[in-house]
């Protein structure tokens, strides 16, 4: 007899949207990583994940795609509860696009997962979607009429998805949700920004004076701003910069990424502490509509 499990479907703008997701759901949601076959999935994943790999072996494709929606980046699990969290590699129009193609391929096994479970000892049934991404210098707005836009329909039929109208959170105007799907776009107070923007003051609050440290040396090897260059894209990736120099006496040579995903200088108790990264889990908590682990 199969065992019925839900399942979250979270689309990060990037990697580091990815590792900071899965660090939020390790320590604060209970959830454990896995590294399951094929075989092991849930239907309709079992399924899905190893057609999409026989056809992307079938197009000839480069092996920097293999994750583009084809595998996750992350799995994790909890009780009976699945995350699987895909990097999307950015938000224009053809990486969007990817998604729906995805998503359609998901949604049309999911219908029969049931009734033909391939051999699956787990069957996925409800299913929630995630959109995590930077505002940018585009705004909360833009970002979101354009995931509207382009997910009222998905897929090669144009199979109707996302019709229903954001309902924005009354406490986070970051956060929004029709039935069950949600999108959260990180941004500063003006509507505008990235992740990093609520992961710098974590980074002060931890150790104030290496952070100190760690701004003025980026700013003394590189000069940021200029009349041609965008602020907010700017203040991003000087911020990434930082983040990324003071994980390297814990992990010397290894990406933001990695960073966000396991170095101590994200502690977690200042991490819950800031208010944008609390305003993230909370909404998290009533869209999975999960109990804190005992």
């Amino acid at each position: 007899m199969t065992r019925e499990v839900t399942a979250l479907l979270a689309f990060c703008e990037g990697a580091h949207e990815v590792a900071f997701l899965r660090r939020l759901l390790k320590a604060q949601f209970g959830f454990e990583n896995v590294a399951w076959r094929f075989s092991q999935f849930p239907s309709p994943f079992n399924s899905l994940l190893k057609r999409n790999i026989e056809r992307h072996a079938a197009q000839d494709l480069s092996l920097d795609m293999a994750h583009k929606f084809y595998l996750p980046d992350k799995v994790l699990t909890r009780d009976n509860h699945l995350a699987l969290l895909f990097n999307a590699g950015g938000k224009t129009a053809g990486k969007l696009a990817q998604v729906g193609g995805f998503l359609a391929d998901f949604l049309d096994l999911h219908e029969r997962a049931s009734t033909f479970p391939d051999g699956a000892l787990m069957v996925v049934g409800r299913v929630r979607v995630l959109f995590l991404h930077d505002a940018d210098g585009d705004g909360v707005n833009r970002v979101r009429a354009s995931l509207k836009q382009t997910f009222a329909t998905i897929g090669e039929r144009q199979r109707p998805w996302l019709t229903e109208d954001w309902i924005l959170d009354a406490a986070n105007p970051n956060a929004a949700t029709a039935l069950d799907i949600a999108s959260y776009v990180w941004a500063d107070a003006q509507g505008v920004g990235t992740l990093e923007d609520h992961l710098m003051p974590v980074l002060r609050a931890c150790d104030a004076q290496q952070c100190s440290k760690a701004e003025c040396c980026v700013d003394e090897l590189f000069s940021w701003g200029g009349e041609n260059r965008d602020p907010i894209a700017e203040r991003a990736r000087r911020h990434k910069a930082i983040i990324t120099l003071l994980g390297q006496r814990e992990k010397p040579g290894f990406s933001q990424s990695v960073i966000i995903d396991q170095a101590s200088v994200l502690d977690p108790v200042a991490l819950l502490a800031d208010e944008g990264v609390a305003s993230f889990a909370r909404f998290l908590w009533d869209f999975l509509d999960m109990e804190a682990p005992v």
